[in-house]
């Protein structure tokens, strides 16, 4: 007897361990509302969700990279337009000059303002962002793309030299697609910068007390200036329009992206989330079972007693 008390002891306890397992999944089950807890819930579901949750941390990652990315690129595409606003006005100013009559007074004055806005465009080229990153001297970021450099030796600084690359940071935005996510300033205006040269050379001519008005070679720096600025402004159009259909990959990956991202949501809830009907039925069938095992428990409890006695 006393064995066969002791069996049903052995047996009482693992049932009641294997019911008060499953009546904690269940309960963990519904206080998450998720199906799938552990792989052997369901192992082809268990394996997908995580396939489409390691897809939604890449998909995060490079919705990251865009917004990165195209805040660059905006940030770039504004001083641009401002540097192209200012070659504009310059020139304006120019063409006025070459058909207008003009004094030692009126030209010097030019030239102040070629020189003023000349280091205005210089500055903008020179923009470092947030993190201190210099813009447009390709992947030397942590120089000025642009100085004013001494270049005869006589101790004044007379031209504009490029100081960056010709190679562009990337941004991976998309699984395989990679991004430059910069312009250079060599990329719109040339290695040597003539536009820049040619512009701060006309502006100390121009105001040099001994310049004279009638001089035929002033008239030809003046034009010169207008071609240089001319194709300079050519090949910045060309820049800021790279920069917006960067803009218009951006928002289409983007959405592509995010249209993935929602369908990917939609099926690791169709996996993975609880049906609270059957799981409330499960855990009521679960608390029967215990309640039904504890009782049985005590009775045989009581006649081992009763036999003890």
């Amino acid at each position: 007897m006393r064995v066969s008390t002791q069996q049903s002891y052995t047996s009482m306890t693992s049932s009641f361990t294997e019911l008060s397992g499953r009546l904690e999944h269940v309960i963990t089950q519904m206080a998450t509302g998720q199906r799938v807890i552990l792989p052997s819930d369901d192992p082809i579901a268990a394996t997908r969700i995580n396939q489409l949750n390691s897809q939604q941390a890449a998909i995060a990652q490079y919705q990251s990279n865009i917004n990165a990315v195209s805040g660059t690129l905006s940030q770039q595409e504004s001083l641009l337009d401002g540097i192209n606003n200012s070659m504009l006005a310059i020139r304006d100013d120019l063409l006025q000059a070459a058909n207008g009559t003009t004094t030692p007074e009126s030209l010097a004055n030019l030239g102040q303002e070629i020189a003023s806005l000349t280091q205005s465009m210089m500055a903008s080229l020179n923009y470092q962002d947030g993190q201190g990153h210099y813009l447009f001297g390709g992947t030397k970021s942590d120089i000025p793309p642009v100085s004013y450099d001494d270049t005869d030796g006589d101790g004044e600084p007379d031209e504009y030299v490029y100081n960056g690359n010709s190679e562009h940071r990337t941004a991976t935005v998309a699984s395989g697609v990679e991004m430059e996510t910069n312009v250079t300033a060599s990329d719109m205006f040339g290695a040597d910068l003539t536009v820049f040269n040619t512009l701060g050379d006309l502006a100390a001519e121009l105001q040099d007390p001994t310049l004279d008005p009638a001089d035929p070679q002033v008239q030809s720096d003046i034009t010169h200036a207008i071609d240089t600025l001319d194709a300079a402004s050519e090949s910045l159009n060309s820049a800021i329009a790279s920069l917006g259909e960067r803009q218009n990959t951006l928002t289409m990956l983007s959405d592509a992206q995010t249209s993935v991202a929602d369908t990917n949501s939609e099926l690791i809830g169709q996996l993975a989330d609880l049906d609270y009907g059957p799981a409330t039925v499960t855990f009521t069938g679960l608390q029967m079972a215990m309640e039904a095992t504890m009782k049985t428990y005590a009775k045989v409890s009581d006649l081992s007693l009763f036999n003890a006695i």
